[in-house]
């Protein structure tokens, strides 16, 4: 992996913030329940959100999920206000951005995963021990890499 270790304040370009979100209570939009809507759903689905899904096919991890689960293709007028967030996990680039096209417009963040440059957010690799939760992100280019670091941290922290 290495790389050089740059202060936070020289960073040029384009960079993500991390932030940490209270979910607790919002509404989350799954576009998509594949494997890709999976694993970013699985990532939030004990923070307390009400999370829907929109496909027309799901997961049989995501159908058993507690997710509210509509097998259809999205329409334009399921994307409305109500969500906090929403992501576009389909494998249709073109119906992905038509959708967050919508999000955007309704100023609604909105991660898109075959167009992380488009995304307004990412979600990271998280470890949480004791107090402390640490994120882990390549800003949506390699979530594999993102998870490689995780685990390496993760035993790094188990042996502290």
């Amino acid at each position: 992996m290495g790389g050089d270790l740059l202060p936070y304040h020289i960073v040029e370009g384009d960079v993500m913030q991390p932030f940490s979100f209270n979910l607790r209570g919002r509404k989350i939009l799954f576009i998509g329940g594949g494997k890709v809507a999976e694993r970013k759903l699985k990532a939030i689905l004990n923070e307390g959100c009400e999370i829907t899904v929109i496909a027309p096919e799901v997961t049989q991890e995501i159908a058993e999920s507690g997710a509210d689960v509509i097998r259809r293709k999205c329409e334009d007028a399921d994307i409305t206000e109500k969500y906090a967030l929403v992501f576009c996990c389909t494998d249709d680039r073109e119906e992905n951005g038509k959708a967050a096209d919508i999000c955007k417009k309704l100023r609604i963040p909105v991660n898109i995963a075959d167009d992380p440059d488009a995304s307004d957010f990412h979600t990271t690799s998280v470890i949480r021990s004791g107090d402390f939760v640490i994120s882990i992100s390549t800003e949506g280019k390699d979530p594999s890499k993102s998870k490689k670091m995780r685990e390496k941290l993760e035993n790094f922290i188990k042996n502290i």
